[in-house]
């Protein structure tokens, strides 16, 4: 259904009941039909359901804790059923226990819902029954009705009990729901307007940013800004688009659209490296070890490729040409910082770089790396994990091979 649009629903824009009204009329402006929109709890309500649940029942009871953490959501697509019919559209709450209900997942652990606000990752398997629920009731529904509401963050397992997808997880509910229909873009509906350039309550100069490709968006949402579960990313496989909007834009062609590139690249950079390592002691206990090192190579015209820091030892990265002027540059801070002790040059090291959202808070990945390449008899001098990269540093000799084994794991 290339024609549908998903709509997620923020519950940063759900602070009152009047915003239910609000929400819809703002939908319905700019999507007057065709509307498949996926909603948060009203803000504060997972929380406050969670803690209510704990304080009545101490004793762990998974099964209806998860059950009961959910309504919010519930209760916010019934609201929303209301709120677009009063407006004239043809609407529909689908709700678990509905036959329509299009998402059924295999849970892999038992995990409570944390009673913190905060992105949680939840092991689950999606069954095939949700794309035989969908063709057969989910997507006939939405091409009857102007607007279908699901309540986000919850699911059923496959013996009919209804789950959570963890704290952020009706984002990840946008995403499944949004493959399942084969949309081609997810339109998420926030209380700012696109994703900023700094928070703006910390810089009142904060800019909007109005491109930005899925890389970028894996990089900012898992280091720490509120823009989306970057868990949730991991479950996009065809759409191509997504959009994070303000409700009060005048249209939702403004704010920030993001577009998706291949799920894994692996890149072997064709330059040789050095790494010059400081040994020393307490070094991120003395500021200015770091800006002494880039000012010394700045003035240089050399470049910081990569680093490393740690309690005994700094290690920077370098273009292997421009090696040894950099060790006799960096070599008088010995004297100058009492914590360093040693400065050692490290030659001719190359560099596999693999990119993916779908290694975000992944456990077993780098085994995925370490195993094969162990036994392909490669020594790897170092492995850096930031976010959706992974960047592994082998001898230059080894970085084709190291490369090829890595192309032939992930693809």
């Amino acid at each position: 259904m290339k024609d549908i649009s998903i709509v997620k629903i923020g519950g940063s824009v759900l602070k009152s009941p009047g915003d239910y009204q609000k929400v819809a009329r703002k939908i319905s402006e700019n999507t007057p039909s065709g509307v498949c929109i996926v909603t948060s709890a009203m803000k504060g309500n997972t929380s406050k359901l969670a803690r209510t649940f704990v304080q009545a029942i101490p004793d762990s009871d998974f099964w209806n804790y998860e059950r009961f953490v959910g309504m919010g959501e519930v209760l916010s697509a019934i609201l929303f059923e209301s709120a677009f019919r009063m407006i004239g559209k043809t609407a529909i709450a689908v709700l678990p226990w509905m036959k329509e209900w299009p998402l059924y997942i295999s849970l892999k652990h038992r995990e409570g819902v944390s009673l913190k606000k905060t992105n949680e990752r939840r092991e689950f398997m999606l069954l095939k029954k949700s794309q035989r629920k969908t063709k057969r009731y989910f997507s006939p529904l939405c091409k009857e009705n102007d607007v279908v509401i699901t309540p986000g963050f919850i699911a059923r397992d496959g013996k009919g009990r209804i789950v959570t997808l963890g704290r952020g997880g009706s984002d990840t509910s946008a995403f499944l729901i949004g493959e399942l229909l084969g949309a081609k873009e997810i339109v998420f509906l926030k209380d700012v307007n696109g994703i900023m350039s700094v928070d703006p309550s910390v810089y009142e100069k904060s800019e909007r940013i109005r491109t930005l490709n899925s890389d970028e968006l894996g990089i900012i949402a898992s280091s720490g800004a509120q823009v989306l579960n970057p868990v949730s990313l991991k479950y996009r496989k065809g759409l191509k688009k997504v959009k994070v909007v303000s409700v009060d834009a005048e249209s939702f062609d403004s704010g920030t659209e993001i577009t998706f590139k291949k799920d894994i690249t692996v890149r072997v950079s064709p330059a040789a490296f050095s790494v010059l390592t400081f040994i020393g002691s307490k070094l991120p206990e003395t500021p200015g070890i770091i800006y002494e090192i880039s000012r010394i190579l700045s003035k240089a015209n050399i470049s910081i490729h990569s680093l490393t820091i740690s309690d005994n030892l700094v290690a920077i990265y370098i273009e292997d040409r421009k090696a040894e002027v950099a060790y006799r540059l960096l070599s008088p801070l010995l004297e100058k910082v009492k914590q360093l002790k040693v400065l050692n040059l490290k030659r001719k090291i190359g560099k596999i770089t693999i990119r993916s959202l779908k290694f975000i808070n992944e456990p077993g990945v780098i085994r995925k790396i370490v195993v094969p390449v162990s036994k392909s008899g490669i020594n790897i001098w170092e492995i850096l994990t930031v976010h959706t990269d992974i960047m592994v540093f082998v001898d230059k000799k080894d970085a084709k091979k190291t490369y090829e084994l890595m192309r032939g794991i992930f693809g």
